[in-house]
C-alpha cells in the first residue's frame, strides 16, 4: 500500500511538473494596442462666399482614386460635421478639385466623385441632405501652380464652404488650437518657394 501511494504521488508530481513546464512554453496572448485617433486641426478661412474648409487630397484619397481614406479622413469629417450641425443652419457646398494631370473629362468625373463621397460622409454624420450640394470643378480652380508635385498635391482637394456663414460663428467656444488658417499656410509655402503662385 505504501508503494502504491508513493507511485500515485510520483505520477501526480510528474503530471503537475509537466503542466507547469508546458504552461511556460505556451504563447502569451497577443495584446493589440490601437493608436489613438489623431486630433484634427481644421484649416478654415473666411471668404466672400462664406466659411471655407479645404480638405487636402492626402487626407482623403489616394492619387487618382475616389475611395475615401477613412482612417485619415474620419477625424476631420467628424469634427466638420459637428461644426456644421452645431454652429450653423446655412447651406453647404462640397466642391471637388484636381490637379492638371490627365484629361479634363477624367478629372471632371474624379472631382465630382470625390465631392459626392465627402457629401455622403457628412450626411452619414447627421448633416441634413437638403443642406448639402456636391460639385466638381476638375482642374479649373487651382489654388497654386501645377508646375511641381507640391503644387499639384495642394490643388487635389475637396473644399467645404458653409455659404454666407462667418468664421467667428463656427469657431466660437472651440479651442484656439483646433483651427489654422489655410491661406496663411499656403502663403508660407509660396514664400518658402515650395509652390508657385498662379
Amino acid at each position: 500500500m505504501y508503494s502504491k501511494n508513493l507511485f500515485k504521488l510520483a505520477v501526480a508530481t510528474t503530471v503537475f511538473t509537466s503542466f507547469i513546464a508546458l504552461s511556460g512554453c505556451a504563447s502569451k496572448p497577443e495584446v493589440v494596442v490601437t493608436a489613438p485617433t489623431p486630433k484634427a486641426v481644421i484649416a478654415i478661412d473666411q471668404t466672400p462666399r462664406g466659411v471655407q474648409i479645404p480638405l487636402p487630397n492626402t487626407v482623403l484619397f489616394q492619387f487618382g482614386k475616389s475611395d475615401l481614406n477613412t482612417v485619415a479622413a474620419d477625424p476631420y469629417l467628424d469634427k466638420i460635421a459637428a461644426l456644421i450641425i452645431g454652429k450653423s443652419n446655412k447651406p453647404v457646398a462640397v466642391e471637388g478639385h484636381t490637379d492638371n494631370v490627365g484629361t479634363l473629362p477624367a478629372n471632371q468625373q474624379l472631382s465630382e466623385a470625390r465631392a459626392k463621397i465627402v457629401r455622403d460622409a457628412l450626411q452619414s454624420r447627421g448633416v441634413p441632405a437638403e443642406r448639402l450640394k456636391a460639385e466638381g470643378f476638375a482642374y479649373q480652380r487651382p489654388v497654386v501652380s501645377n508646375s511641381n508635385e507640391e503644387g499639384r498635391a495642394l490643388n487635389r482637394r475637396v473644399e467645404i464652404i458653409i455659404l454666407d456663414e462667418k468664421v467667428e460663428n463656427i469657431t466660437a467656444g472651440e479651442p484656439a488650437n483646433a483651427f489654422e488658417s489655410a491661406f496663411a499656410k499656403l502663403k508660407a509655402m509660396v514664400d518658402a518657394g515650395l509652390v508657385k503662385p498662379l
